[in-house]
């Protein structure tokens, strides 16, 4: 039988993650003869939620098993407790993790519930009435929403290469060869992204914390990641890798936008006003009430907002949050300009002395600030120099399905391109870690 399998909410703030336990799991599968049907895929959910583990992802693969699906979901929920009890430790904060196991013809069915965990907030309940009606096995608590909705992804893609430390390992600092991601990333662009900051001269590969994820390099083809494993340097040797396919970087959050907290919104505005708070941080007035923040941490992004002025005109995507101050606050990740006010009117130069005036009332003209010359006039057009330009500015570091600009048309990616099947990525992965 053929089944497709959900995982999430194995990781804590302390340790582990729920991909690592999924490559232990999928390891423990082919260890046995259970053939995996294609990638692992690690989806990301909506990324607005404020309880949402670290990058909100859960997990889906699918597999042939000698076995009914409560078999099934008996032996990876046995093996999840023992994971969150025994490495995360995630049942000490609060963790819930869960899994779903369903007939794999009946994966389709779950795209809409797939949308709706990108976009939106889903309740428990609605999870267990889509599993009753899709005679889904579910194990768990609030992990079974990110699980089933997984299953039901379809969609453009990306691949990630994740690599893991071996436990000792967890608590040291990570350490690797900047130059050889540099020189893995330059020679691979565009077909690789996310893995540099060239500003700031840093990797952003390297994961964070105690979890046992050395690092993940994303891109196009699983074939460019795996000249990543062997190309890039790090201080201890590697454990384990797992590719996955991904949701990453496709703007699948833009797919179903919204107007409620918590949301991702695609709408337009004309500038009302803009401030510069807090360091950096830029607020946006529209003249239709609604306000935006933008982040200094966006870069380019924020520069772009501080020279925008009143009458210009937006369109935007971001997140809406709740906000003390404002009630609702939307965090911008991108803008795209339409129009941009170049010219202003102002008062004529007095015609005697060449001195600034002031306005009489309508009609009425003008008298000099300087003189006292008192004249009748029209206001005058100033030509505006401004330091922008119409079109696209984006966050400098972009979410998890934020779309790089670059990668325009993910549909056709692999038109012309022979990716290569899961199990000889799988094997050469162990090729090159076993080898060194």
């Amino acid at each position: 039988m053929r089944y497709s399998v959900g995982i999430d909410d194995h990781d804590s703030p302390i340790a582990g993650c729920t991909t690592h336990f999924s490559t232990i799991l999928i390891n423990y599968f082919i260890k046995n003869n259970i053939k995996l049907l294609d990638y692992p895929y690690l989806i990301r959910l909506n990324p607005n939620i404020p309880w949402k583990t670290r990058g909100n992802a859960a997990i889906k693969f699918s597999i042939e098993f000698n076995g009914t699906k409560k078999e099934l979901a008996d032996i990876i929920w046995e093996k999840s407790i023992d994971y969150v009890k025994n490495v995360s430790k995630g049942l000490e904060y609060n963790r819930k993790p869960g899994v779903a196991v369903i007939d794999y013809e009946k994966s389709d069915n779950l795209y809409n519930l797939y949308l709706k965990a990108v976009s939106d907030i889903i309740p428990r309940d609605l999870v267990i009435k889509y599993s009753e009606k899709i005679g889904a096995e579910l194990r768990g608590y609030r992990g079974v929403i990110g699980s089933l909705a997984a299953i039901g992804f379809r969609g453009p893609i990306t691949y990630e290469l994740l690599t893991y430390r071996k436990r000792e390992n967890w608590n040291r600092k990570r350490e690797i060869d900047i130059s050889s991601v540099k020189a893995f990333d330059e020679l691979f662009f565009p077909k690789v992204f996310a893995n540099m900051d060239y500003i700031k001269k840093k990797p952003l590969i390297i994961s964070h914390g105690n979890d046992p994820v050395f690092y993940g390099i994303r891109g196009l083809d699983p074939n460019i990641l795996i000249k990543g494993l062997e190309t890039i340097k790090t201080n201890e040797k590697l454990d384990m890798a797992m590719i996955f396919k991904s949701n990453q970087a496709t703007d699948v959050h833009i797919i179903k936008t919204g107007n409620r907290v918590y949301q991702t919104i695609k709408d337009s505005c004309i500038v009302d006003d803009i401030k510069v708070i807090r360091g950096g941080d830029v607020i946006i007035k529209c003249l239709n009430s609604a306000t935006l923040i933008c982040y200094k941490e966006t870069g380019e992004l924020n520069l772009a907002t501080k020279n925008l002025m009143h009458g210009d005109i937006i369109e935007f995507v971001g997140s809406i949050k709740p906000s003390l101050e404002f009630g609702e606050i939307i965090e911008i990740e991108r803008i795209h300009i339409n129009s941009l006010v170049n010219s202003k009117f102002a008062n004529p130069r007095c015609p005697k002395c060449n001195g600034s005036t002031e306005s009489l009332g309508k009609n009425k003209g003008f008298r000099c600030k300087k003189c006292g010359n008192k004249f009748l006039g029209n206001k005058m057009i100033i030509r505006i120099p401004r330091n922008l330009s119409l079109g696209i500015y984006q966050a400098r570091y972009y979410r998890h399905l934020t779309k790089p600009l670059f990668l325009e048309d993910l549909d056709n990616s692999f038109k012309y391109e022979y990716i290569m099947d899961f199990y000889i990525i799988y094997n050469s992965i162990n090729n090159i870690l076993y080898s060194n």
